[in-house]
Parts: C-alpha cells; sequence; structure tokens
C-alpha cells in the first residue's frame, strides 16, 4: 500500500514539473488581453449607456458583463430611428469579429425599416506576435475587402496602422501615432501610397480625465479612430501643414461625478465648421 502511494506520489508530481515545464503560448495571451480595446479585453469602469448629439439620442451601449458587446446607432428623426447596430464577437474574452447590420430608412418620411441586413464585418485575424494585429474588413453592401494591420508597442498602444484594399492598392495609406508620457496620441499623420512626405499633421492636447470611449474601442461613430484611442479625452486639436497651423477644434468639458465627461461642447473658428454638444449618461 505504501509502495502504491509513493508512486501516486511521484506521477502527480512529475505532472506538476510537466506543466512548469510547459511554454508559455506566443503570442502570450495575457500580454494580447492587456492590449488596448478592441483588440484586448479591458473590462470598462463605468458604463456609457446613451451618447446625445445635439440634445438627440445618437447611440446606445449593451454590455456583457464589463465588456461592450453592441452599439446601436440612432437617427436624428422626430423619434429616433434605430438603423444600425454593431456587435463584438468574443471567444474567452478574446475579440473575434464585430460585425454590423443596418436598415433601410426614409428621411423625408422619417422611417426605419425592421428589417435588418449585414452591412459590413471587421474579422480579427489569430495573430502571429504580440507587436502586429491584422483585421479584416468587408463592405457587404459595396462587396469591397480591406485590409488593415496595426502596430503595438509594449505598453499594448496603438502606434501606426496600415490600410491596403484588396482590388485598389493605389489608395494604400498609413497612420502614425506619437503617444506622450500618458499614452495618448500627441502627433498624428496619414501618409499616401504616393506621397513622399505627408501632407498635414494633427496634434493633440488633453484632460487628466477618463476617456469613456477608450475601452469600449469604438468612438462616437462606431470607429476605431483617434478619439477612441487614448486614455483620456481631447481638448484641443489642431491641424498644420507644412506653412504652420491651418484651424483648430476645442472641445470643453462639463464632468459628471464619476469623472468622465458628462457634457462637451465642440467648436472651432474655421468658418466651415458646425459646432454641436454631445452628452453622455452612465
Amino acid at each position: 500500500m505504501k509502495k502504491h502511494l509513493a508512486f501516486l506520489f511521484l506521477l502527480a508530481l512529475g505532472s506538476c514539473n510537466d506543466d512548469k515545464n510547459q511554454p508559455t503560448p506566443y503570442p502570450d495571451p495575457a500580454v494580447l488581453a492587456k492590449q488596448q480595446a478592441p483588440f484586448g479585453s479591458p473590462p470598462v469602469d463605468v458604463k456609457l449607456k446613451k451618447l446625445l448629439y445635439n440634445g438627440k439620442l445618437a447611440a446606445e451601449y449593451i454590455y456583457e458583463g464589463d465588456l461592450l458587446r453592441e452599439q446601436k446607432k440612432f437617427l436624428f428623426f422626430n423619434v429616433p430611428g434605430h438603423y444600425q447596430s454593431g456587435n463584438f464577437v468574443r471567444n474567452a474574452g478574446v475579440t473575434e469579429s464585430y460585425d454590423v447590420v443596418s436598415a433601410a430608412w426614409n428621411g423625408e418620411a422619417q422611417t426605419v425599416s425592421d428589417v435588418f441586413k449585414p452591412a459590413y464585418s471587421i474579422r480579427f485575424n489569430k495573430p502571429d506576435n504580440d507587436s502586429l494585429r491584422e483585421v479584416t474588413e468587408e463592405n457587404l453592401i459595396f462587396l469591397e475587402i480591406f485590409y488593415r494591420t496595426y502596430a503595438i508597442d509594449k505598453e499594448g498602444f496603438i502606434t501606426r496602422q496600415e490600410f491596403t484594399e484588396k482590388t485598389n492598392t493605389a489608395n494604400d495609406f498609413s497612420i502614425f501615432y506619437v503617444r506622450n508620457g500618458q499614452h495618448n496620441i500627441a502627433k498624428s499623420w496619414v501618409k499616401y501610397a504616393e506621397q513622399t512626405a505627408p501632407g498635414t499633421y494633427v496634434e493633440y492636447e488633453f484632460d487628466n480625465h477618463p476617456n469613456p470611449f477608450f475601452k469600449l474601442g469604438l468612438d462616437r461613430t462606431g470607429q476605431l479612430a483617434a478619439h477612441a484611442m487614448n486614455p483620456n479625452n481631447v481638448v484641443k486639436e489642431t491641424v498644420s501643414d507644412a506653412n504652420g497651423p491651418i484651424y483648430s477644434i476645442d472641445y470643453k468639458y462639463e464632468y459628471a461625478a464619476n469623472g468622465y465627461p458628462g457634457k462637451v461642447s465642440v467648436g472651432s473658428k474655421s468658418p466651415a465648421f458646425t459646432p454641436y454638444t454631445m452628452e453622455f449618461n452612465y
């Protein structure tokens, strides 16, 4: 009996040693999970529930646990018209796709169909490493396919993206992001394939309050764009070229008790810019 127990102990010990000797998967899932949304799975601290644009419902947000599952978008009709939904599909916390369905609508009659059809799909390709993430975007209405590659630094933040169209590489471009000490985007610019140097660039200034879009991985329009890529909120962005500033946009916030923006008024001295407000409901 003692020999039998000793054998079982040695077998269990060997099993434990085997577990310890197993190599860490590459790329390490723990590292991938810490990357900024939507590539990683950072849980939201405060759940944004509704977004109002000039006092009218623009979007609603639905969660699965502490992760965004769905963004509903609305038309600014007298009665808000739900015309589009984007849904994240995840497997064990890993984002696999973001699928958008939309409905036909009539602006004059202010009606929206109750039939939603697939319109757009973003597939998050399985990563080969922890510094590059690739996605395949498919426009299901115009039957177009695009590819994006995101370069991600060791802290999990996007520093560059490369865009290419499957059937027309002449439209290829790259977007570069320079991060500051708070990991916000201090400067960005776009360089097209045929350009030898970028034409314009954008510089950003920030507050020290949390950005409600950052851990969602989507901005107010439902895109992974600059305003969703920063831990803090943009208070000013200035567009410049080789000759200096062209115009700037100012964001003036009123903050909620939770420290997040409650309302923002957006304006510019540029005569081509239309001021607007956004309100955040949590």
